[in-house]
């Protein structure tokens, strides 16, 4: 039977592939979007800004700690790809989502790419490709195996047979840039045969609830033991905490409701904390289904809360990996 031997959960901010000098740029875009989301509810900047003022954002704003605090996420990013190279799995299944990057006429609840080839590369930022074209194998009988299963179990997925073009890109056909972001900076661009599964986290109507997340957790981790295969997998989920206004308070009670794989009070919280990207909480929770059942301890490597404007806008930054007791 095939062996899970990793899970990890990581996230696959922008911020990651730029010095911490630059981040303040980044602000612009927060400033001029029509709203921002923040405790469940629309705020305008302005309003977030005024709201948030006496949290004191001009410390970790300075020159000095965005230096810092982006060397602690390299450090980071460091010490999982030290990981993942440690226990490096003969297949992945990577969980994550796509931001209208190439579902645009159309917006499945859960999607599975059972084509052959995936594609990275130029156009696509730094961070999340090289500076040429690469191909890497996908699974397509391992793909189609999990459809299959999934539909037994009252799951109905989306079938994506070829990766469609990615408006991000100029309609160039490379991966989402939550995929991109693990090829690239995890495995470092030696990508074993995987999975690509993409859960709408972002967009109303069909997301996907927390227990439906935890549901879809339990169907994977059955059917990858029941899988007729010597193969060892890692299952990832790409994806952060809180952003694109970061909530330290929040991303701190969703740390402990990890260790202790507390499945029902992440369940039970209100739906619209899991809205714009603090909804990729959602793809940790496959992996961590799957690590509870080897009776896995997480690691949390680091959070760092990486800001970027005085409103508070930014991510909450968590590196986390789950290795099974031998």
């Amino acid at each position: 039977m095939a062996k899970i031997v990793l899970g990890m959960a990581i996230p696959h901010s922008g911020m990651l592939g730029k010095p911490g000098e630059t981040w303040l740029e980044d602000g612009q875009r927060d400033r001029d979007k029509p709203f921002l989301w923040f405790r469940n509810k629309k705020w305008t900047y302005a309003e977030l800004e005024a709201h948030r003022i006496a949290e004191g954002f001009v410390a970790p704003l300075s020159v000095e700690e965005r230096q810092t605090r982006s060397a602690k996420c390299t450090a980071a990013l460091d010490e999982l790809r030290r990981v993942y190279a440690e226990h490096k799995p003969d297949v992945a299944i990577i969980i994550g989502k796509d931001q209208k990057e190439i579902f645009i006429d159309h917006n499945p609840s859960i999607a599975l790419y059972t084509g052959e080839k995936i594609f990275n590369g130029p156009p696509q930022r730094a961070v999340y490709a090289p500076d040429h074209t690469v191909t890497y194998d996908a699974y397509p009988e391992l793909a189609t195996y999990l459809i299959r299963a999934f539909q037994s179990n009252g799951f109905d997925l989306t079938d994506l047979l070829n990766w469609p073009p990615n408006t991000w890109t100029g309609n160039v056909p490379v991966v989402p840039h939550a995929f991109g972001f693990i090829y690239n900076q995890i495995m470092q661009n030696d990508v074993p045969p995987n999975v690509p599964i993409l859960m709408n986290t972002f967009y109303e109507p069909n997301q996907p609830s927390m227990r439906r997340s935890i549901e879809f957790g339990k169907v994977l981790l059955d059917t990858i033991n029941a899988w007729d295969s010597d193969k060892t997998v890692a299952i990832i989920a790409s994806g952060g905490l809180s952003h694109f206004v970061c909530d330290e308070e929040l991303d701190r009670t969703f740390i402990r409701h990890f260790e202790d794989y507390n499945f029902d009070a992440l369940a039970n919280m209100d739906n619209s904390t899991y809205q714009h990207g603090t909804s990729e909480v959602k793809l940790y929770v496959p992996v961590m289904v799957a690590m509870q059942s080897l009776d896995a301890k997480m690691t949390l490597v680091d959070y760092v809360p990486c800001y970027r404007t005085e409103a508070g806008s930014g991510e909450g930054m968590g590196f986390f990996y789950w290795t099974p007791q031998k």
